[in-house]
């Protein structure tokens, strides 16, 4: 995992960036995001108030080496809860190259990640796959560990247009 003072800056524009919409960021050419944390599975990066988060199937890697792996993530999380509001407004974590269902272990670390960001009154905006299984997991999760926080998105656009909303303009 790959964190702290030697952070990289990475410049995207808009059409090489599949997260950056110009509904959300507007007619800017270049969103320069910080590349936060990496590992195994996972990259988060930090801009426009947003904290960042793709996960993708590591078929590779066993079942628990994937636990580890949101183990992981976990920190993170909590490394980003501790971030000035004013930086981080909110996250979207992005599980659509996840793996569709997860064992105890990934499912209780999810629950401390929202739960964390929950905690720290921010947002998170979890896009799901187009699959009722990981869409109906994500939703009962974010339900009980944040239920004021968390929404679950099937849309990108939609995430962080809600992810990164001033939480004292939008409550």
């Amino acid at each position: 995992m790959r964190a702290g003072p030697g952070r990289a800056a990475v410049a995207c524009s808009v059409l090489d960036n599949p997260w950056k919409s110009p509904l959300l960021w507007g007619v800017s050419s270049a969103d320069v995001r910080e590349v936060y944390a990496e590992g195994g599975n996972y990259s988060m990066t930090l801009g426009d108030g947003v904290a960042t988060c793709r996960v993708w199937r590591r078929p590779d890697v066993s079942r628990d080496v994937g636990a580890a792996y949101a183990r992981e993530m976990v920190g993170m999380f909590q490394r980003v809860a501790r971030e000035p509001a004013l930086r981080v407004r909110g996250a979207v974590m992005d599980l659509r190259e996840a793996t569709l269902s997860w064992g105890p272990v990934t499912q209780a670390a999810l629950g401390e990640m929202f739960t964390t960001l929950e905690a720290a009154s921010r947002r998170i905006a979890v896009v799901a796959a187009d699959n009722a299984l990981q869409m109906m997991s994500i939703s009962s999760l974010l339900k009980a560990h944040a239920p004021k926080f968390g929404r679950v998105f099937g849309s990108p656009d939609d995430a962080f247009r809600w992810a990164g909303m001033n939480r004292h303009a939008f409550g």
